[in-house]
């Protein structure tokens, strides 16, 4: 099996993901998210359903208790970070804001996330 990070962007289309589903199986669906169990070692990986301009992620997760209510953001806000290369050294330009902007962005982590933007 191959060593997957905790948390990454999921496109169906691609051979990587479709390298990924083939270790897995479904056993369960709820609300915008299927639970996958590896094939291989049992871990627990939750995948968005596709929806309309937004990404897709995803996420190794701890346990089936509640799975479909797992709080992906910190690590969702992570993989944005570390995608943009980290912070800029210019201000967030939102007023009151004392953080850094990310690179790519005018605004910090937590208010570029605040708006959607995932990756």
């Amino acid at each position: 099996m191959t060593s997957w990070p905790e948390i990454d962007y999921f496109h169906a289309n691609t051979g990587t993901a479709r390298a990924r589903i083939a270790e897995l199986e479904r056993v369960a669906q709820a609300n915008w998210h299927d639970l996958y169990r590896s094939r291989q070692d049992g871990s627990l990986w939750r995948v968005d359903r596709e929806d309309k301009c937004q990404e897709r992620f995803i996420v190794r997760i701890p346990s089936l208790l509640n799975w479909e209510s797992f709080d992906s953001a910190p690590m969702e806000k992570q993989l944005l970070l570390s995608t943009r290369g980290g912070e800029s050294q210019e201000q967030c330009l939102v007023a009151g804001c004392s953080s850094n902007a990310i690179k790519g962005s005018a605004f910090c982590l937590e208010h570029t996330y605040e708006r959607g933007i995932r990756k």
